[in-house]
């Protein structure tokens, strides 16, 4: 295996595992959901020094487990995407991570097209569950946040890092995770004076399609979580569209 260094949609530095002799490539959990289709077509064109690609299940790097291929409505049928069952990564034969991309991309401009809430789109996405315990993808998470009673918790202990995903020049997905079900709000502090209710049901998994922002502009947003009736805010995250 040989390391090479890409950038995820959001910006953020990520790894990619690949093998020299099949062209396959082993990404972090999910990794392959916030690269963009362009990275999928650099990173998927290497020469492989095998003429045929190994039809068996490959082996885990970290664990040394069989991988097993993935089976449900989360990959195309025409695509193959092997999954560690421990949870150290997804492995895409050679040309099989720019299919899954491109199965990626025409969903999600279907359900554009025809209306059809965002959210539905994951079903052509290796699980969004799986980030929220796969923070190795991005692992940057909030240094603190206070109580009502000046309280310091750390912010391991309450939620992941926020993930932004980029759908168009103009909206842009937000995910993240919190360690007990909670209600939680998305409040932006400039560039927009919206609200954003995320989860009015108490939940671990928050996510928010945001739409009609601006192209090329920067916002800042704070993440308000309610739990037992207390609100804790987060600190300043910033973002920008493509």
């Amino acid at each position: 295996m040989h390391t090479i260094e890409i950038e995820t949609i959001d910006g953020q530095p990520a790894s990619v595992n690949e093998c020299l002799n099949c062209g396959g490539h082993l990404l972090a959990p999910v990794l392959g959901n916030f690269i963009s289709s362009n990275t999928a077509k650099n990173i998927d064109s290497i020469i492989p020094k095998a003429t045929s690609v190994p039809t068996h299940s490959p082996i885990c790097t970290h664990c040394q487990q069989t991988m097993s291929s993935i089976k449900d409505d989360s990959v195309p049928q025409t695509v193959t995407v092997f999954s560690c069952p421990n949870n150290h990564g997804d492995f895409y034969p050679k040309d099989q991570l720019i299919q899954f991309k491109k199965a990626q991309d025409a969903k999600i401009n279907y359900h554009k097209l025809w209306g059809i809430p965002v959210k539905s789109a994951f079903a052509v996405l290796i699980p969004v569950v799986i980030i929220f315990t796969a923070i190795t993808v991005i692992p940057n998470v909030l240094k603190s946040m206070r109580t009502s009673q000046e309280t310091r918790v750390t912010a391991s202990e309450i939620l992941t890092s926020p993930l932004i995903t980029p759908i168009t020049s103009t909206e842009v997905l937000i995910s993240f995770s919190t360690r007990q079900p909670s209600k939680t709000n998305i409040r932006f502090t400039q560039g927009s004076t919206s609200i954003y209710e995320v989860s009015t049901k108490e939940d671990t998994s928050h996510l928010l399609s945001v739409p009609n922002l601006l192209p090329s502009t920067s916002y800042k947003y704070v993440i308000e979580i309610i739990v037992n009736d207390k609100t804790l805010t987060t600190d300043e995250y910033t973002f920008s569209t493509p």
